[in-house]
């Protein structure tokens, strides 16, 4: 596996670096660990497979995250918690996989 993704025109990120990603229409929201935000003219959809062999999961329409950055799951709010205090949503159809997710990835 190479050790950068591509996520748009010239950019490429280490996948380690990167906190979850975010939809937002036809562009996404990168976030990285220390707190900088980039925003891609690339659909989440396009990158999810970029992403997938990372252990990174798509909890959501709008959110796929790094699932070395949870730090738990909140069963009655149906969200995830990252290592920066983001609350990140999880949709009903998704809570299964991620569950089996992260206890692989532990």
């Amino acid at each position: 596996m190479k050790n950068e993704i591509a996520i748009g025109g010239f950019k490429s990120v280490k996948p380690e670096e990167i906190l979850l990603l975010e939809a937002d229409i036809n562009y996404t929201v990168v976030h990285f660990k220390d707190g900088k935000k980039f925003i891609v003219a690339t659909p989440l959809k396009s990158l999810q497979s970029r992403f997938e062999p990372y252990n990174f999961y798509r909890t959501h329409k709008s959110y796929m995250v790094n699932l070395k950055c949870v730090e738990c799951y909140l069963e009655p709010h149906k969200q995830v918690h990252m290592t920066d205090n983001k609350k990140v949503i999880v949709s009903r159809r998704k809570i299964n996989g991620l569950k089996k997710s992260l206890l692989n990835d532990r």
